[in-house]
């Protein structure tokens, strides 16, 4: 039996587990709530997670390529952006649907055909890693770009700072 026959058949399985070791990296009191993830009005991030967490079980199990992973990615990590993550826990869910394929796959398969298998998990978590970097850039940009208003704004709330003309700007760069 080829491996995505047998990855079809325990589909459920293999992301049930998926969803539950990922849902264990967030803090206990989080858990709890994370995995009621019946609708996604009433638990947003639970119900992304596991929905995300499914396409991704989906799309190894029909041999898709990389690039139809990013939009199931890029909803997990999008979350995960935005928390107190590190990097490498970030995209670490990753690993962890690897493992719950893994633990699938050891049953009936030898180590080396499972190896070729998993082989392009692996290159699932650098773009998993690309992606975080991409949303961190966006929220430090955000961040650095209120900075720079807020500060304007007192600055201009307490005449520190006037409006300057272009007259006067143009004959400074001549300097």
């Amino acid at each position: 039996m080829p491996i995505n026959d047998l990855l079809s058949k325990k589909r459920q399985s293999i992301i049930n587990k998926s969803f539950e070791l990922t849902i264990a990296t967030y803090p206990e009191e989080s858990q709890t709530f994370l995995r009621e993830k019946s609708t996604q009005f009433t638990n947003p991030v639970g119900y992304t997670i596991y929905h995300a967490i499914e396409q991704i079980i989906d799309k190894i199990i029909s041999n898709e390529p990389i690039e139809n992973f990013i939009l199931p990615l890029e909803e997990i990590i999008r979350i995960r952006a935005v928390q107190d993550f590190t990097p490498s826990q970030a995209v670490g869910f990753i690993f962890l649907i690897k493992k719950a394929l893994q633990d699938e796959l050891e049953k009936d398969f030898e180590s080396s055909q499972i190896l070729d298998f998993l082989s392009r998990v692996d290159s699932l978590a650098l773009v998993a890693f690309d992606i975080f970097m991409k949303y961190r850039e966006k929220i430090y940009d955000l961040k650095s770009k209120e900075l720079i208003d807020r500060t304007w704004w007192i600055l201009k709330k307490y005449n520190i700072v006037s409006e300057i003309s272009d007259k006067t700007v143009e004959t400074n760069k001549k300097f």
